[in-house]
Formats: C-alpha cells, sequence, structure tokens
C-alpha cells in the first residue's frame, strides 16, 4: 500500500529522473485544474501514469509490468485537491457529462465503436451513456441491497466506466492529495490499483480541446485497470475485496 506521502516523494523522484526518462505524451490538465487552486500556494503537480511512478522509483518486475498493461489513466500527486467544478442540475447524465445515453450496452458499443465490457455480477446497469469525447462508456447502477449509495450521490450505486487503452491518449485522470492511497492489485490476472483513503479527484480528458481537463469532481474509492485492449474503472461503495469481486465479473458484453 503506498499512502499519498510516498506517491508524492515518488513524485519528487521522478522529477530527478526526468531528463533520463523518455515519457509516453500526456495530455495538459494542469491549467483547467489550476484555475481552480488557491493562488496563494504554489502547485507543482507531477503527472504520472499509475505505474510509472512505481516501476521507476522502486525498479519492481511487477510494477514495470503493471505500467506496460495499465493504458488510458494517469493520476497526479497533490498537496491539496482543488474545488470540484460546479455541478450542473439535473439527472445523473448531466450532473456528471456522460454524454448522449444509450438503451443498452450494446447500441451504446455500436456507436462507440469498441465491445463494452459489463460486470455480471451488478446485473443489468440502469443507465448508460456514451461521451464522445475522449471516447467513454459510462454504466450507471442504482443502490440496492449489497451495493450502498456512493458518499458523494445517494442516487448512485456504481460508475462504471471504461474506453479503448492508450498509452499516449489518457481518457480520464486522477488527483491524489496525501491522505490518499493507491494499491497495486491483480484484477483479472493483470495489474489493477485499488485508489482508497480519502475522496480523489476524477476528470475526463477532452481530447479535441489539446487535452484539457474537463469536469472536475470528488470521487469515492476506485478500482482501475486494463481488460480486453480496454481501461476499466468501477467507482463505488464497495470494500476493496467486494469491489475486486465484482471486477471478477466483468466479462464482454453483446454487441
Amino acid at each position: 500500500m503506498f499512502d499519498g506521502l510516498q506517491l508524492h516523494r515518488l513524485g519528487e523522484a521522478l522529477d530527478a529522473l526526468a531528463p533520463d526518462v523518455v515519457w509516453p505524451a500526456t495530455p495538459d490538465v494542469r491549467s483547467r485544474v489550476r484555475a481552480r487552486i488557491d493562488r496563494r500556494r504554489r502547485w507543482k503537480p507531477v503527472i504520472l501514469l499509475l505505474a510509472a511512478a512505481l516501476a521507476l522509483v522502486i525498479g519492481s518486475s511487477a510494477a514495470i509490468a503493471g505500467y506496460l498493461a495499465l493504458r488510458g489513466a494517469t493520476v497526479q500527486v497533490v498537496q491539496t485537491l482543488p474545488s470540484p467544478s460546479p455541478q450542473p442540475p439535473g439527472s445523473v447524465g448531466t450532473r456528471y457529462e456522460l454524454g448522449q445515453r444509450y438503451a443498452s450496452i450494446g447500441e451504446a458499443g455500436r456507436v462507440a465503436g469498441f465491445r463494452p465490457l459489463a460486470p455480471n455480477g451488478l446485473g443489468t446497469p440502469d443507465l448508460v451513456y456514451w461521451r464522445a469525447d475522449p471516447g467513454v462508456i459510462t454504466l450507471v447502477y442504482r443502490p440496492r441491497p449489497g451495493l450502498p449509495a456512493v458518499r458523494e450521490d445517494p442516487e448512485i450505486g456504481a460508475l462504471v466506466m471504461e474506453a479503448r487503452g492508450s498509452v499516449d491518449q489518457a481518457s480520464f485522470g486522477k488527483l491524489v492529495a496525501v491522505q490518499g492511497q493507491v494499491k497495486a492489485v491483480a484484477v483479472n490476472g493483470a495489474q489493477g490499483f485499488w485508489v482508497t483513503g480519502a475522496q480523489h479527484g476524477f476528470f475526463f480528458y477532452q481530447h479535441g480541446a489539446g487535452g484539457q481537463g474537463d469536469n472536475f469532481r470528488l470521487s469515492g474509492d476506485a478500482l482501475v485497470w486494463n481488460q480486453s485492449g480496454l481501461v476499466v474503472r468501477i467507482e463505488s461503495g464497495l470494500t476493496e475485496d467486494r469491489a475486486l469481486q465484482m471486477a471478477g465479473t466483468v466479462h464482454a458484453a453483446a454487441v
């Protein structure tokens, strides 16, 4: 388990290594986030691919494997999280800017051009959305027995987000403050990460806007990993063990 302070130190170490390291191209989210931070503070975020930080500093072969496998998600380590974006009123899709609503996973997958994944353990999603930029399908599950509401929204039991995995073009990112923790875990035989310990920040990248971050909000515990060429993220109120069990039921949905 790596807490936020350890990750911050890893970021500092990476700064020192930067001249000798060839980094994948990372979209610029700094300008959108920086505007929400108290200008009296000096903000020096370090953009990391989740496993790259562990691999380059710790030298772990498992972390290196995770870096090569985990695509499409970034994390920034910050001392303090910026204020979240104002949330517009309306439906879940409107509040979280999830894009266009579709009647089924299959329909969204046909529009997206890839075969979505879905957790059997959660059954049929209550809502399905496709956001063309940055190319994310979101499955929304309402709270139910065995699926408590997330602390940030009583209408949501789980958000399952997925996009094509890519090293050089992330679809969403996270900001983790020093109170947070990032734990390397195995998910369906691949490297994944469990982000917990405190609320962390979540945002979509906007590829059409030059990689700017969009709709910064606070998120509870989340699990992120790569599977079948996609990056998958489950945000829920489940414990780590239950979230991993749920991820173990993820399969390719019919399109």
